[in-house]
């Protein structure tokens, strides 16, 4: 007999709201009056009874398996009891029978005991059901009388003892009580007699143990046996499957009930994920890897204590006092209790799913607003944002910390506070295209790829940027000694690409036929000589002879004037010089002053003394000193002295240029005066004389000096073009080759950063891997990537209103596009090629040369832009095979970016993503998508929308959360919310992402699976 008892008073508990949570089980655990190894002593029967029933309701398990040998009447009994005692508790009880096994597996022949774990829930699975299954199992041997003896005829404790079992008397015994249903569990040891100590010599044996891990359901074992369980290796032939190891007191006195509260050795407790039903129990079978935890306390509820403010445990949505809802009922008393791991949101279109992520990405500061679709504030989308609606609603969530954040749903993001939460609306993966976008996603890359560093590499530097600068500091400032030069030579080259342009040639060669035509007429304009007067009158002769003299004065002044002139010119030389030295040393005592400072804190750090290693500095005074001498120079070459001449004047002891014009002045009107006094015959071979002096002099003026001659002369111009025909060439090549090398320095210094990228990058190396299928390889890449702003910054340089190449708005994107195409920006020389065939497209045009200068605004600009290599960077590239991000499909970028969020982003906010199977194959979802997602809920709170039952189901939601919008009933929110176990949640699930069950079965007997 037994009594039909059924723990009613707290069925209404057991399916959590909050879903599947982490609860204490012991699932093996004898009551007073077991039928072997009772040791439950003490003065009376009812005292035993409730000192017992007492050491439960403190213990922190929640659900107990009764446990008794080959029968279950104690458990009947405890339940009738322990209500009676404690009427409101949450407790939770399952019947265990144990029963012995005939055959041993071990070496030491001792025979396992295997448990049966029935459903608690007499709709389910009667006690009834329970009778008649240990009636049908026949235990080994027969009666006096010679019949079959069944378990529920023993009755004495040496019966209990001596009875056991085989294994096909229990499956036709579960067989004939309850045909095709499940009720129950099937628990096999793990240690001592069990699984694990099989005699592996023995062939039989090893069979035996086969066809018993094939048979249990769950193993009683220990944290040490669990892998080896979830293995599918474990049979000599044949492939296992994985299943579930729990521990169990095993208690049979009041000093094993010690074991409940988990700190007695090799007895460690065990927690279970799933609501406090037999579904739940259930779940362990399917994913017993998850679901199960066996020690001190499971890794998220330690978290739910150290990191208590990044976990939301509830969102409650109300109306405001006084609104009397004539602009719809929606959002009214909404409380919802939030599970710390997977939480998916359900519902069919327009039920209100994403309003609920967008309230809490609102009261989580999210940095999305802008793609916000239910809370959308953009003009063309306001939706529940307009007058009358959001002002009339509060939303607050409170974290596990018990902090409580709560906003009018009529507010902004607050951007001057952090993010509590990653929030990842629907529409930004599809707004993630444009190059400012991707640029952003590029640093948001480099500060996971710095999250993922050892904490040691990370050399006490808190950002990605800061340890990028700490590193390749050298290299930075290499490249700005590089490009300085290249700026220098690039000014030799627009000069010698100038002389070598054909037209500047012509030019000369034009100037030198004016010039020669400009000799041919002066000497056809020679004065016409004139013979020196004869008989001259003694006052004549004097006359004459003073003149010469002056002449040859005039002539010393000029000739000293011209000196002169060439020595200020080349003082003022050396004085350039001097100053561009001065100023350089200068510079480099600033820069050594700098270098040192920064150098000092490292120094200072390792205990060494800065002076001692650098002691360099520019002695400037030299120079200062001869700077000061040549300005002295100067000023007394070019200081007017207001000088008075006369007759006694010593012509020689003036020096500046302006006494000496002076002086010439002076000089040229006595002459003029001593020419009145001439007669007619000698003034007119005076004039004759001035004539050729002059004529001479401007003939001199066109040919040029034989040495230095003017710039303009042709001596001059023909001098520049023999160099232009004999020298120009290999002087360009020359520069050109220069420059060369200057931006391969650059590059090498360049390739110095990407180093950095790539040896940093290597810690999430192992994550992106274990997601890798050979159809979805996804990787992040240490690339040179050009800046997005490259092109336009390019084309500004060029005048696209010049015929040429590049002529047109539309015809020079199209044309740079199509150089662009072939460019690897991680090798030199085809960025080289790019530039080499980027200029030969502006200097010809369809086989005809052009001027650089006329298609380009500012040639020196360009070149500096160009070949300084400034506008590629190092970036990283999350990249799908070898596909980079803005290459992809949308559904290709989705499922990207998902699992780069989901996989690597060690940021343990709450993350909550709306929709994320939108473009996605449903391959990709399960294989890929779901398993990311099982992942990252080891390490954060994940809220998900979704109509996709790989997500939901596949991913092993904790939480399902079923929304409903009513829109004729006034738009009345509700929701229904629990694990995917509860039976009515598990309808919702059916309905909403299978499309109602009738459906799910049409479609599985389509695709034929049993």
């Amino acid at each position: 007999m037994f009594l039909k008892v059924t723990n009613k008073s707290n069925m209404t508990n057991i399916n959590s709201q909050r879903g599947s949570e982490w609860r204490r089980w012991d699932l093996h655990i004898h009551t007073p009056k077991t039928k072997l190894a009772n040791a439950f002593k003490d003065e009376d029967e009812e005292a035993i009874w409730n000192k017992y029933i007492d050491a439960l309701e403190t213990s922190p398990v929640q659900a107990f398996g009764i446990t008794d040998y080959y029968s279950f009447d104690n458990y009947t009994i405890l339940i009738e009891k322990y209500f009676n005692r404690y009427p409101k508790s949450k407790k939770i009880f399952f019947p265990n029978i144990e029963l012995r096994f005939s055959e041993a597996i071990s070496r030491s022949n001792d025979n396992p005991n295997v448990h049966v774990i029935f459903d608690n829930d007499e709709t389910n699975c009667p006690h009834s059901k329970i009778s008649k299954f240990l009636s049908e199992l026949k235990i080994i041997g027969e009666s006096p009388t010679g019949g079959k003896i069944s378990c529920s005829d023993l009755e004495k404790e040496d019966e209990y003892k001596a009875a056991s079992i085989n294994m096909e008397a229990l499956k036709d015994a579960l067989k004939v009580t309850f045909g095709d249903e499940k009720p129950y569990l099937i628990v096999f040891p793990a240690n001592n007699d069990g699984i694990r100590s099989t005699d592996s010599e023995s062939p039989r044996k090893v069979r035996a143990s086969d066809t018993m891990d094939e048979i249990a359901d769950v193993f009683f074992g220990s944290s040490k046996n669990k892998d080896w369980f979830l293995r599918n290796d474990r049979y000599v032939e044949g492939e296992s499957k994985p299943k579930p190891v729990v521990s169990g007191s095993d208690a049979h006195s009041f000093d094993d009930l010690e074991r409940l509260e988990g700190n007695v050795p090799n007895f460690e407790p065990t927690w279970i994920k799933a609501d406090l039903t037999f579904r739940g129990l259930q779940q362990i079978c399917y994913e017993p890897d998850v679901r199960v935890f066996i020690g001190s306390e499971p890794p998220v509820e330690a978290r739910k204590k150290q990191e208590a403010t990044k976990f939301i445990s509830n969102l409650k949505i109300d109306q405001i006092e006084d609104y009397n809802e004539s602009n719809g009922s929606w959002f009214k008393g909404v409380d919802i209790p939030l599970n710390p791991e997977l939480i998916a949101i359900i519902g069919n279109k327009g039920s209100g799913k994403s309003a609920l992520v967008d309230i809490l990405g609102l009261l989580g500061e999210s940095n999305q607003e802008q793609y916000f679709s239910f809370l959308s504030n953009r003009t063309k989308n306001k939706k529940f944002k307009q007058p009358g609606f959001a002002e009339n609603f509060n939303a607050e969530f409170q974290l596990e910390s018990g902090t409580a954040i709560s906003k009018n749903l009529n507010d902004f993001v607050d951007k001057a506070k952090p993010e509590m939460v990653r929030y990842l609306p629907q529409n930004y993966f599809e707004q993630l295209t444009n190059d400012i976008e991707i640029e952003e996603f590029r640093r948001e890359i480099e500060d996971v790829v710095f999250s993922h560093v050892e904490q040691t590499e990370k050399m006490g530097k808190t950002s990605f940027s800061e340890l990028q600068k700490f590193k390749t500091q050298q290299s930075s400032q290499e490249t700005s000694v590089f490009e300085a030069n290249l700026r220098e030579i690039n000014i030799e080259i627009v000069r010698l690409e100038k002389e070598g342009n054909p037209d500047f040639k012509l030019s000369l060669e034009e100037k030198l036929k004016a010039k020669k035509a400009e000799l041919d007429a002066l000497e056809k304009l020679k004065p016409k000589e004139v013979d020196k007067p004869e008989g001259q009158t003694p006052e004549q002769k004097e006359l004459t002879h003073k003149i010469a003299e002056l002449n040859k004065k005039i002539e010393a002044i000029n000739e000293k004037e011209k000196q002169t002139v060439e020595i200020v010119t080349k003082e003022k030389n050396k004085l350039q010089k001097a100053t561009s030295l001065q100023q350089n040393l200068s510079s480099m005592n600033a820069e050594f002053i700098k270098q040192k400072g920064a150098l000092t804190t490292v120094c200072e750090e390792l205990g060494l003394d800065i002076n001692q290693i650098i002691s360099l500095k520019a002695n400037i005074e030299p120079v200062t000193t001869m700077i000061s001498t040549i300005k002295a120079e100067i000023v007394k070459y070019e200081t007017d002295n207001k000088q008075s001449f006369g007759s006694i004047t010593n012509f020689e002891e003036v020096i500046s240029i302006p006494d000496l014009r002076s002086a010439f002045e002076y000089v040229q009107n006595e002459i003029s005066k001593l020419k009145e006094q001439l007669g007619t015959p000698q003034r007119k071979y005076q004039n004759y004389l001035d004539r050729l002096s002059k004529w001479k002099s401007n003939k001199l003026a066109i040919i040029g000096e034989e040495e230095n001659p003017s710039p303009g002369t042709i001596r001059k111009l023909e001098a520049r073009l023999s160099y232009i025909n004999k020298e120009l060439a290999s002087k360009l090549d020359a520069a050109y080759t220069k420059r060369r090398e200057l931006s391969g320095k650059i590059f090498e210094s360049m390739q110095h950063v990407l180093s950095f990228y790539s040896e940093l990058k290597q810690s999430v190396e192992s994550k992106l891997a274990s997601v890798r299928t050979d159809d979805f390889s996804v990787n992040i890449e240490a690339a040179f990537v050009l800046e997005h702003f490259f092109s336009k910054t390019l084309l500004d340089h060029i005048n696209k209103n010049k015929t040429g190449s590049f002529y047109g708005k539309q015809g020079a994107q199209d044309l740079l596009r199509s150089l662009l195409s072939e460019v690897n920006w991680n090798d030199f020389n085809s960025v080289y090629s790019f530039i080499e065939a980027l200029i030969d497209k502006l200097k010809n045009h369809k086989g005809k040369p052009n001027d650089i200068n006329e298609q380009v605004h500012n040639v020196k600009d360009f070149y500096d832009y160009l070949f300084s290599l400034s506008y590629f960077s190092t970036r990283y590239e999350l990249r799908l095979g070898d596909k980079s991000l803005n290459e992809l499909s949308p559904g290709e970028k989705g499922l990207l970016l998902l699992v780069f969020y989901l996989q690597l982003d060690k940021n343990n906010t709450p993350l909550i993503i709306d929709q994320p199977e939108d473009n996605l194959d449903n391959e990709s979802i399960f294989t890929v998508l779901a398993s990311c997602i099982r992942e990252a809920k080891k390490n954060r709170q994940v809220i998900l929308v979704t109509h996709n039952p790989n997500l939901a189901v596949g991913a092993d939601a904790e939480q399902i959360i079923y929304v409903r919008l009513e829109k004729s009933q006034n738009y009345k929110f509700s929701h229904e919310t629990g694990a995917i176990e509860n039976p009515r949640i598990n309808q919702k699930i059916i309905d909403v992402l299978e499309g109602t069950q009738p459906a799910f079965v049409r479609r599985r007997l389509k695709y034929r699976i049993k």
